[in-house]
Order: structure tokens, then C-alpha cells, then sequence
């Protein structure tokens, strides 16, 4: 008995590690490229292996994608939350650097979901599987307003957060002529008159 547990891990583990190769290889694919332009032939040559074992883990591309996304931004919620719900005095500002720091640190990411959200074609399941991770990086900046007393639209808010700061990467993430340093440093410096605009709606709404 205590044999067999132990080739039934070996093997979990093994078709974990497997898996977890295809991930790692489908996100620099997806970062690389818009999701229209990325085949499974592709990732299977990025992971070494051949093209019919991915389909041993992953129905198709889009569940391949739709995995990938979960985990990343399951990870992001992680670090939100570490901010927003732990901290005794939450801000808008340290939300706003984490969101840009953390983001222009895992750029393979955020180029995946800017990719998809243009170019993706989603079923109805993985509609509802992104719809509801999307939901929980609302869920937490509508807490970050209330936390701080906004009394108006707080799911409103948290949308046009989101919605600034993806702005913010769009436009300036590869922004030509200046080299990565400048770029940052002017995303933060975006990042700050955000902040002063929240600010002062906020200062409005106690009066």
C-alpha cells in the first residue's frame, strides 16, 4: 500500500510539473503575440513537448488561456489584498503603485489580458470563469473606497480606477524615446495625478 501512495504522487506530481511546463510556455507565447495569432502547435514547440500532450491537460487554446489567467490574477488578488485588507490605513496611491509595480514586473501578464481583451473569442464558460475573477479585483478596490469613506458610486470608482490604470499601461508602457526608467517614472508620475483626482473627489463628497 505504501508503494502504490507513493508512485500515485510521483505521478500527480509529475503531470503537475507537466502541466505547469505548458502554463509557463502558453503565457510567454500569449505575451508575445495577440491571442488570435497563437496556436497550441506554437506552445508545444515553446515547451519542448509534442503538440497532443497538451491536450492531455487542456481541452483547447482558449481553456489554456482562460487557466492561466485565474492563477496570474489570483496571484494579483493575493498582493491586493495583502494591501487593502491588512493594512490599517489603506490608500489610493499605495494601490495605485502596487497595481503599476506589480504589473511592469510581470509584463507577460498584463500583455496577455490586454491581448485577449482585444482580440480573445470567449465561450460562455470561460466568460463566466473571467467575469468572476474579474469581479474579485472589484470586489477589493469598491473596499479600498469604502474603507476610506467614499460615500458615492464605490463600484463606479473602482471600475475608473481600473480602467485609469490600465490607460496608464496602454499608453505609456512602450512609449518610444525614452528608455524603461523614464517610462516608469512618468506611469508613476500618471499614477500620482490619479490619486489627486480620487483625493479631491473624495474631499468633495464629505463636504
Amino acid at each position: 500500500m505504501k508503494k502504490t501512495n507513493t508512485l500515485n504522487k510521483l505521478k500527480k506530481q509529475e503531470r503537475e510539473n507537466r502541466q505547469d511546463l505548458i502554463i509557463e510556455a502558453a503565457r510567454t507565447v500569449f505575451g508575445e503575440k495577440t491571442y488570435d495569432r497563437v496556436s497550441m502547435a506554437e506552445i508545444a514547440r515553446k515547451a519542448g513537448i509534442a503538440k497532443s500532450s497538451i491536450y492531455t491537460y487542456f481541452t483547447n487554446q482558449e481553456e489554456l488561456y482562460v487557466e492561466i489567467t485565474v492563477r496570474d490574477t489570483r496571484d494579483f488578488i493575493k498582493t491586493l489584498e495583502g494591501h487593502i485588507n491588512t493594512e490599517k490605513a489603506p490608500s489610493i496611491q499605495g494601490v495605485i503603485d502596487l497595481f503599476l509595480d506589480y504589473y511592469l514586473l510581470h509584463e507577460a501578464q498584463w500583455r496577455m489580458t490586454t491581448h485577449f481583451a482585444l482580440h480573445g473569442n470567449t465561450s460562455i464558460g470561460s466568460v463566466e470563469k473571467l467575469d468572476c475573477i474579474a469581479r474579485e479585483v472589484m470586489d477589493l478596490l469598491e473596499t479600498l473606497f469604502q474603507r476610506l469613506g467614499f460615500k458615492g458610486d464605490t463600484r463606479l470608482l473602482s471600475h475608473t480606477l481600473f480602467s485609469s490604470l490600465s490607460g496608464i499601461l496602454i499608453a505609456f508602457k512602450n512609449y518610444p524615446g525614452r528608455s524603461d526608467q523614464e517610462r516608469q517614472r512618468h506611469m508613476k508620475r500618471i499614477g500620482t495625478m490619479v490619486e489627486v483626482l480620487f483625493t479631491a473627489l473624495g474631499e468633495t463628497e464629505k463636504r
